[in-house]
């Protein structure tokens, strides 16, 4: 795509304002960036928005955001595609991705629709069932809603929005560090995992030796060991070898798409010099993106769907 030195110009300062920020940049603060007249800026960026290099975001907190084209455009972004997840409930639709999101209606007090254009069979998902969408990948939202509608010829899901939650722009460090880092030895038994991640109500644990990280367990594993009367063997013989681990500075949005890519619900948080220092889950990162509202809302809509049946 050719652009021309003033529209990369202007395109190159609403990405850095965009990283800065995260969130609608105004052709204002573009125009005092690089001293240009707003008349100018608000011209290209119609321009730029015609080659789907610009989205407008409308409201008094709005501007404009970049697209991924045009990260594509200046080469600042590999031509791997973005994946975004979408769930049933609580579990990920697998083959399934969303390619753009449309809101329809935002004008009307009691309701707002938006169509969802994915890539992947429609026909996975049931009107009335409850969605979830994203993250995003340049807005970082995650929207949540029921089905009212499906376009299996055009890939078009059509929901009832419930809620929309943006990822804050903050560090893994700043929600994963607790009190008191809890671990245990790969020579222990699968009990005594069991023991202590009931005491201390926990879901999983980093399996260390003299400092070292060796593994990863999960209430899961241990369950299915159990299951399997394996509880008094050692817990080297269930573990997850070799973690997924995310540094206390890495951004808490790099740390969710990396459980997304992995397939994972947790992740071992190391410092600079790549000490174990926590754990990351994904509950923790939904609960810091939603609040205290998402989950209550969708276990409660889960719950009433499952009475319904």
């Amino acid at each position: 795509m050719d652009l021309t030195v003033v529209q990369k110009e202007i395109l190159q300062e609403l990405i850095s304002i965009y990283g800065e920020k995260n969130s609608a940049v105004k052709g204002t603060e573009i125009a005092n960036r690089l001293n240009r007249n707003p008349g100018t800026i608000r011209n290209q960026m119609q321009a730029l928005r015609a080659l789907n290099l610009v989205d407008g975001v409308p409201g008094p907190k709005g501007g404009y955001v970049p697209t991924s084209e045009a990260y594509r455009t200046l080469g600042l972004m590999s031509k791997e595609e973005i994946i975004v997840p979408i769930y049933k409930g609580d579990e990920r639709v697998e083959g399934v991705y969303v390619e753009k999101i449309v809101f329809d209606t935002v004008t009307y007090e009691k309701s707002c629709s938006s169509k969802i254009y994915i890539k992947g069979d429609t026909k996975k998902f049931s009107e009335n069932e409850i969605v979830k969408v994203g993250p995003t990948h340049h807005n970082k939202i995650v929207i949540l809603g029921k089905v009212i509608g499906r376009d299996d010829i055009n890939h078009i899901l059509l929901i009832d929005v419930i809620g929309v939650a943006s990822i804050p722009n903050i560090l893994v460090g700043d929600i994963a560090i607790k009190d008191k880092l809890f671990w245990i030895e790969p020579d222990k038994t699968i009990r005594d995992a069991a023991e202590l991640l009931s005491k201390e109500n926990i879901s999983g644990l980093p399996i260390m030796k003299d400092g070292e990280l060796l593994g990863i367990l999960s209430l899961h594993d241990i369950a299915t060991a159990v299951a399997k009367g394996m509880e008094n063997e050692k817990i080297e013989s269930i573990m997850a070898k070799n973690p997924y681990t995310v540094s206390v500075n890495d951004a808490i949005y790099d740390a969710l798409v990396l459980m997304e890519k992995n397939n994972v619900g947790r992740l071992i948080v190391v410092d600079e010099n790549e000490k174990v220092v926590g754990i990351l889950t994904r509950t923790d990162i939904l609960e810091l993106i939603e609040g205290t509202m998402f989950p209550k809302i969708l276990k409660k809509l889960i719950e009433n769907k499952k009475m319904n049946k």
